[in-house]
């Protein structure tokens, strides 16, 4: 994984924690199908594609934390960081929740899209503000990717996965 497009990788290393822990399951909020096709069929019954609708999708997460599930909510990092962040703040980490979000799409990967689809770094200090963990393998050169990614999806808190 020597790329600097974690975005690709990342799916993959959740489904053994997947298949080990049947608590985990993915919500994905109407895009990545490329990158969540290998999850889908390795445990189908446990990805949901919620549809763009992230602040539904962020108290869908919570409500599944509190009855013992580790929700992971996939989403484009503009539409987390903008769009769903009252819910991220109240529903998660107000309650002190194990949610985990993966932002996909950091450092403008989807400019070709127009402005809706970037923040440059702003999200990173939106999450910052309201006291949720951020994972960013593009600026912490400290540890590898993998062992960014074992912090985050074995804490018993929520985090915010940059990709």
């Amino acid at each position: 994984m020597s790329d600097l497009n974690f975005r690709r990788h990342i799916v993959d290393l959740i489904i053994p924690y997947a298949q080990k822990n049947k608590k985990i399951v993915l919500l994905v909020c109407d895009m990545g199908f490329g990158v969540t096709d290998k999850f889908r069929q390795e445990i189908p019954d446990r990805i949901f594609n919620v549809g763009m609708m992230e602040q539904g999708t962020v108290s869908i997460a919570a409500g599944m934390a509190m009855t013992g599930l580790i929700p992971i909510v996939y989403s484009i990092v503009n539409f987390l960081a903008f769009r769903a962040i009252e819910q991220i703040r109240n529903d998660v980490v107000y309650q002190e929740l194990n949610v985990k979000f993966i932002a996909t799409g950091v450092n403008n990967y989807f400019k070709f899209l127009g402005h809706s689809h970037c923040c440059d770094q702003e999200d990173k200090k939106i999450m910052d503000l309201i006291g949720l963990k951020v994972f960013d393998p593009y600026i912490d050169s400290n540890q590898s990717f993998p062992d960014i990614f074992n912090e985050w999806i074995n804490s018993n808190k929520a985090g915010y996965f940059r990709v």
